[in-house]
């Protein structure tokens, strides 16, 4: 015959080895609905990246194509009294889809590739967009998702990109001194209205 003591040992095991087993259950659980409900995000240095692609919400700053068009249609000149045409109105359209997908396209690589700053350029003069952007100042990767208003194109015939910063560029050719802040939090610029026309940079996007 088993003797009791040694029956109540077995038991005891026994009721051990079920409990940790339902423990490491749970824990793997709340691992898993944690791990899904977790935006993606890399951390590096003092800045929470959110890799999230903002064409989910550019669509909601840009104005659509068809509005575009019919604000265009009534629109004889751009801002400086050069004559606009059919012609004109068609290449902007075409110009401002194409420029906005450059955008995009080069904020999703630098996502690939962990970029955390990016920095403005300018394909050609931009008089608008001069006035408050300068070639060099920079943005971080935290700021375009908080505020995706700063993805140019900002105007018709906008000529201002987000270029990827990877540290070994050179910036000196800017009217900026290194690397400066577009914005901090409490004073956002003012950015150009996307109704501003400019046809001084045509080109044959």
């Amino acid at each position: 015959m088993i003797p009791y003591a040694l029956i109540g040992i077995i038991l005891f095991l026994i009721l051990l080895l079920v409990a940790i087993h339902i423990g490491v259950n749970k824990k793997e659980t709340s691992a898993e609905e944690e791990g899904e409900a977790r935006p993606v995000i890399h951390q590096s240095g003092i800045y929470s990246i959110v890799r999230k692609s903002p064409r989910e919400s550019i669509d909601d700053i840009k104005p659509p194509i068809e509005e575009i068009r019919k604000y265009l249609g009534g629109q004889n000149e751009d801002i400086y009294g050069a004559p606009l045409n059919d012609q004109d109105r068609e290449l902007i359209i075409r110009q401002w889809q194409h420029h906005l997908e450059t955008n995009l396209s080069e904020i999703e690589e630098g996502d690939k590739e962990g970029v955390e700053f990016y920095y403005f350029d300018f394909a050609n003069q931009d008089q608008i967009c001069a006035q408050n952007i300068s070639k060099g100042q920079f943005v971080t990767r935290e700021q375009i998702f908080k505020y995706p208003k700063i993805i140019p194109p900002f105007h018709l015939g906008c000529q201002c990109f987000l270029k990827r910063y990877r540290g070994d560029e050179n910036l000196r050719e800017t009217t900026v001194v290194g690397m400066q802040s577009f914005f901090d939090e409490k004073h956002f610029p003012e950015i150009p209205k996307w109704q501003d026309i400019d046809l001084s940079a045509k080109d044959s996007t």
